[in-house]
């Protein structure tokens, strides 16, 4: 199931529907059985609007942020240009149980506060299901957010916790994660609470307790398996096997959806098998990337040392150590290198155009964005036309534009196109751009005859605005 929550990619899939038949199971067998429908909803909603919280943080950072809702709850990725600090992740991490707060808060004010029908075990299906679900509502957003806060990985506290303490103590973040879950998960074995029931309890706290052993065992030795097998007649000529091959592909893909603990996991347990060297070096990376795009730098540097003693690392990922280490020059002539060799990756790319943008080179990096364009969603092709125009570098940001029209016709580039040209003197190309903005079905001619960004078109093409966009009688000739 796929949709658009205020503008955000969202995807639920099966299994979401899947947790919500196991949770709400109690209610298929009591008397009122359409209370099960009136829970799924209040979950999924609930759930959304966690993860709304999320995006629309990400969003408040230029961030193009996608949901997923999935089994034991959601995600949300972020793609873009920009690279988030520790306060902006505490903050993105926060917003969602904060989002859900404010939910479960309104359903609160209107079951303290509202005129609603007392409820009797006789009472009409309508009022038992209004009842029914304020409560549900009430616990999910603001009982759940508080579980959510607490301080184990995965859950979004657990996440503060790791950004509060830094990416050099993230052995005691999971330290504390393992103490706190498998405290929890004891005590849902001898008792009921939370609104679950004890196995279900203990199980969601178990694996939160196993992920975070994972954790810190990784943290602890990230590169314990990486050590060369012992030696054989040639041991790193042999191909590497269909099984590593799978374990790897399937680490690598979830590395790409976001899910680096799953990535790192995998790959290490290619490490434990002693692998040849062709498959030692990719796993490596896998664990290098996982550790370095969750922020743990130190762990990170330590895999990059075990590669160099395999090969030369990967320049992507040796310029995205140095660039998470500030160290933006070197970062730089890592990605410029890798650049002139052919490589284009958006790991290369991403970061080159930000350090770029960042020393105040935004021609060259709209040059570059250009130069990948291909490999840009849509937004990210935006946001940089937007800087490059901001930057006074209109040609860049036209042509950036123009790109984008190409692909998607939507009129509004094609204006944003002809407004950088205009500006750049290029009143031909502006003009151009106007018609095609036109024949796409932009209308608003107002904006035409007022943007100052276009009075020299204006001045010397007149007419073919005019044609183009009527002016509306109640404006005087000539005002703009």
């Amino acid at each position: 199931m796929f949709f658009r929550a205020f503008g955000i990619p969202t995807t639920v899939q099966v299994t979401f529907w899947l947790t919500c038949l196991l949770l709400g199971r109690g209610q298929l067998m009591g008397p009122h059985k359409f209370n099960f429908l009136i829970w799924t909803v209040v979950v999924f909603v609930s759930i959304l609007v966690h993860e709304l919280g999320h995006a629309f943080a990400m969003r408040r950072y230029r961030l193009d942020p996608e949901i997923q809702l999935y089994f034991l709850g959601g995600l949300t990725a972020a793609h873009g240009l920009h690279r988030l600090t520790r306060p902006q992740r505490i903050f993105v991490s926060a917003a969602g149980p904060l989002a859900g707060f404010v939910l479960g808060g309104i359903a609160l004010l209107v079951a303290l506060y509202a005129p609603l029908p007392d409820v009797q075990p006789d009472s009409p299906p309508t009022h038992i299901a209004l009842e029914y679900g304020l409560g549900s509502l009430i616990w999910v957003n603001i009982g759940w957010g508080a579980i959510n806060l607490l301080p184990i990985l995965p859950l979004d506290g657990g996440h503060i916790l790791e950004d509060i303490l830094g990416p050099k103590r993230i052995k005691a973040t999971a330290a504390i994660s393992i103490t706190i879950a498998v405290t929890l998960a004891v005590l849902a074995l001898r008792t009921s609470f939370f609104g679950f029931g004890g196995p279900w309890t203990a199980m969601i706290f178990g694996l939160a307790a196993f992920q975070s052993y994972r954790r810190y065992q990784a943290a602890a030795d990230a590169v314990s398996h990486a050590r060369p097998a012992p030696k054989a007649p040639k041991p790193d000529e042999a191909p590497m096997s269909p099984a590593h091959q799978s374990q790897l592909a399937r680490a690598k893909e979830a590395l790409a959806d976001d899910r680096y603990d799953e990535a790192a996991t995998l790959a290490e347990l290619v490490l434990s098998e002693q692998p040849v060297r062709a498959a030692r070096i990719e796993a490596l990376h896998v664990v290098g990337w996982a550790h370095l795009l969750q922020g743990r730098v130190e762990q990170a540097e330590r895999v990059l040392k075990a590669i160099h003693r395999e090969t030369e690392p990967d320049l992507a990922f040796l310029g995205a150590l140095l660039f998470h280490r500030e160290e933006l020059d070197k970062a730089r002539e890592v990605f410029e290198k890798a650049r002139a060799a052919g490589d284009d990756r958006k790991e290369i790319v991403g970061p080159l155009i930000q350090i770029l943008i960042g020393q105040g080179e935004i021609a060259r990096a709209a040059a570059i964005a250009l130069d990948v364009v291909d490999a840009l969603s849509d937004e990210d092709a935006r946001q940089m036309a937007t800087i490059a125009f901001e930057h006074e570098a209109y040609r860049w940001a036209a042509r950036l534009r123009q790109e984008v029209f190409t692909r998607t016709e939507d009129p509004e580039d094609a204006y944003a196109a002809a407004r950088a040209l205009a500006l750049q003197g290029d009143l031909a190309g502006a003009l151009s751009l106007l018609r095609r903005a036109a024949a796409a079905g932009y209308s608003d001619a107002a904006r035409v005859w007022s943007d100052k960004a276009l009075e020299a078109l204006r001045s010397d093409e007149a007419g073919e605005i005019e044609a183009l966009f009527p002016r509306s009688p109640i404006t005087p000739p000539g005002k703009s």
